[in-house]
């Protein structure tokens, strides 16, 4: 069997809070609590499993998630950052905020999960390989 990535954990400060706004923002199902943790499940069925009890708070680095998805996901991604006032940004810097990159002739942003410790990507085309 090929390795295939089946599921990551992603420290944050409230598990829910952070797993609810990823689904959300990505039209993806409704999270599910298993155990200590909280999953969002993506179109490719790898979990991301949120954990907020695991890592003190203070000590808890942020994490990067990063997602390639269609033009129309994208849009609609962006319409439901903006329509919530949600920050985002066009680079991993967190700097000129409400901008989108065009990277790879395509576009991308960032954006921070409530708690400030995940920072999800969005992409459209994925990073040059060559």
């Amino acid at each position: 069997m090929a390795n295939e990535l089946n599921h990551i954990i992603v420290h944050c400060r409230d598990r829910r809070e952070s797993a609810a706004f990823l689904a959300d923002l990505m039209a993806a199902p409704t999270p599910l609590d298993w155990g200590r943790f909280t999953q969002v499940t993506t179109s490719n069925n790898v979990g991301i499993d949120f954990a907020d009890d695991l890592v003190p708070h203070d000590r808890i680095n942020e994490s990067h998630v990063a997602f390639l998805v269609t033009d129309e996901e994208f849009d609609a991604i962006l319409a439901r950052l903006k329509k919530d006032s949600v920050p985002f940004w066009p680079n991993p810097g967190k700097s000129l905020e409400g901008e989108i990159n065009h990277g790879y002739g395509g576009r991308g942003l960032y954006t921070l999960d409530p708690g400030g410790t995940v920072l999800a990507e969005f992409i459209t085309t994925p990073y040059d390989q060559s």
